[in-house]
């Protein structure tokens, strides 16, 4: 019945936790998707933003000298990349509006038609303009500016960045179709993907940076078509070392191509560019890395063996081979386990109480039982004696025994059946005062031997009557030995074993009961062993259970109501003594420990 109550509970609660679990489930992992996806994008757009801004500088902020039209004519500024960039901070000028925030900026270059490196930063000092400013300004990082251009220089050559134009002969033709035969002469060149329109003062004053105004190499290729020319730039391209980024361009003033570009440390530039995911996820249950070619290039949040990759996709163009992974610990996916654990912690809850309700349902059926099988038993306990002693009375009223020995015999039996009754009722008051907590307790410092001896004196005679002989042994050390004990809970545990010793053995071949009471150490005890059939193994524990008996009640061949053990239990309980029972065999034998001696 209660496995069907609990089937029934169950059974919708299961279902009903496992929906709720797989919708937490889809809704947790739709809120780490939406957190990959806020992460993801809030990166691009940095990263597009600044990509961006780059892309759309002009092709004369790499030069030293910028042209610009005023009243009257044309003025020449310096370049915004002449400045010597700070690699170690922010390279900013906010009151330019052309100039960016950016950590990790090494510095600019160019790649000439011939295949020069320029250096704004760093002008090539053999002729031109380079010359003259070296010879008119005094440069205290000259040294370092030097070694600067020389690590660009080494980083172009080994990432094959290069630009270059074979020598060729004066040809007169369009600007548009000689651009298409130079793509078809120069592969690796990028293709255009805006113009820009440059007047002829602003091209002739970049020119004269990257034409080292030598003649004996200059290419003839048709530059200018009128006062003014298209510039067409390509879109930025990114190359990688393990510590740089390298950022190039191609440009064509005209036919002729010149390689732009600048150069970032990787690690510094992109910290630089996760500042807000480094703030956002560092205290998260996620982690971000970026990673290129299998190795790590940077680590947001603490990731471990416990977490698992949620996504791994590449950056936006041009930093495609970057790869931007995010990681989830379980944590993150938490609320769908909790609600799983919660329905598991329900169930096992539900169980329990069903059980325990099963439990305290079936003891009180057992304890209702048992106490019928007590109502029958005192009934049949009372009538017995009752029986004996109304047969013998109305044999002795009637002057139906002449003979004066019956009589003597009738009249003993009558006493006896009257102390049967006596103890009976006794036991059954007592157990009433145990049961009500009104039993009296009186402690004193006794000799255990005495309380013996008077048990035996008054009682012995008793079972003599019932055919059993009594042996009584004690240890010599034991006669003088004085504990703290109350007598009369002594004197009735003792009635209560040898009762049950006379009852349950009054059909062994061997009718003895042996009393002992020994000293073991610091452990006093009393024995009482008879000769019967012992207690089976498996009903060691249940004796002392109110009213319990280890035969059937229909079946018993025994009298008894199943309080004696229960009341020794709690008698020794009250007194501070032990009980423990085994068995003998044949027999049974149970020990009574007093206080240990040393209280």
């Amino acid at each position: 019945m209660f496995v069907l109550i609990f089937l029934v509970i169950a059974i919708p609660l299961t279902i009903l936790f496992i929906k709720t679990y797989e919708q937490s489930s889809a809704l947790e992992e739709k809120k780490i998707e939406e957190r990959i996806d806020a992460a993801y994008e809030s990166l691009r757009l940095r990263l597009s933003s600044d990509f961006n801004l780059e892309n759309s500088r002009s092709y004369k902020d790499y030069g030293i000298l910028n042209s610009i039209t005023v009243i009257g004519g044309n003025s020449r500024l310096f370049s915004e990349f002449f400045s010597f960039p700070d690699s170690s901070g922010p390279y900013c000028d906010f009151d330019s509006l052309y100039r960016q925030c950016r950590k990790g900026l090494i510095g600019h270059f160019q790649i000439s038609h011939s295949g020069e490196l320029l250096t704004p930063f760093y002008p090539d000092t053999s002729t031109g303009i380079g010359k003259s400013m070296w010879d008119n300004f005094s440069f205290d990082d000259q040294e370092q500016r030097k070694k600067t251009r020389d690590l660009i220089q080494l980083l172009l050559k080994q990432l094959d960045i290069k630009n270059g134009l074979p020598k060729r002969t004066v040809q007169t033709v369009d600007s548009t179709e000689a651009i298409d035969q130079l793509y078809d002469e120069i592969p690796d060149l990028q293709i255009p993907t805006r113009v820009e329109l440059t007047s002829e003062e602003e091209a002739l004053t970049y020119m004269a940076e990257t034409a080292k105004n030598d003649t004996s190499v200059t290419p003839d290729i048709p530059i200018f078509n009128g006062s003014n020319t298209n510039v067409s730039i390509t879109d930025l391209k990114i190359r990688m070392t393990p510590d740089f980024i390298v950022f190039f361009r191609t440009i064509y003033i005209g036919m002729l191509p010149i390689v732009q570009g600048f150069v970032v440390n990787k690690g510094i530039y992109l910290n630089y560019m996760t500042q807000e995911e480094q703030i956002a996820y560092t205290e998260l249950p996620y982690a971000i890395e970026l990673v290129s070619d299998d190795k790590v290039l940077l680590a947001i949040g603490k990731n471990n063996a416990t977490y698992t990759i949620k996504t791994s996709r590449p950056l936006p163009p041009p930093y495609e081979k970057i790869l931007f992974k995010m990681y989830a610990s379980p944590a993150a996916n938490s609320t769908g386990f909790t609600v799983l654990l919660s329905g598991i912690v329900m169930l096992i809850v539900i169980a329990v109480c069903l059980v325990t309700i099963y439990r305290f349902t079936q003891g009180k059926v057992a304890l209702a039982s048992k106490r019928q099988d007590f109502v029958s038993a005192i009934t049949h306990e009372l009538k017995t004696p009752l029986t004996a002693i109304k047969m013998y009375a109305e044999l002795l009223q009637n002057s139906w025994v002449a003979n004066e020995e019956k009589k003597q015999r009738y009249y003993g039996q009558i006493a006896s059946e009257a102390d049967r009754l006596s103890r009976l009722i006794q036991n059954v008051l007592n157990l009433s005062k145990l049961d009500g907590n009104r039993w009296n307790v009186q402690l004193r410092k006794e000799r255990p031997k005495a309380v013996l001896d008077d048990f035996v004196a008054t009682y012995s005679k008793n079972i003599e009557k019932q055919g059993f002989e009594l042996t009584v042994s004690t240890d010599t050390d034991a006669d003088n030995i004085i504990v703290l004990i109350d007598r009369d809970a002594v004197m009735q545990i003792l009635m209560n074993l040898v009762d049950n010793s006379l009852k349950f053995s009054k059909n062994a071949s061997y009718k003895m009961v042996n009393i002992e009471l020994r000293v073991n150490g610091g452990d006093m005890y009393l024995a009482v062993r008879d000769y019967g059939p012992g207690i089976p193994a498996a009903e060691m524990k249940k004796v002392f259970q109110e009213f319990y008996r280890v035969e059937n009640e229909m079946t018993r061949q025994t009298s008894g109501t199943g309080i004696g053990l229960s009341m020794v239990k709690k008698l020794c309980t009250l007194t501070n003594m032990k009980i423990e029972i085994e068995n003998a065999n044949p027999g049974l034998r149970t020990k009574i420990h007093f206080p240990p001696l040393d209280i």
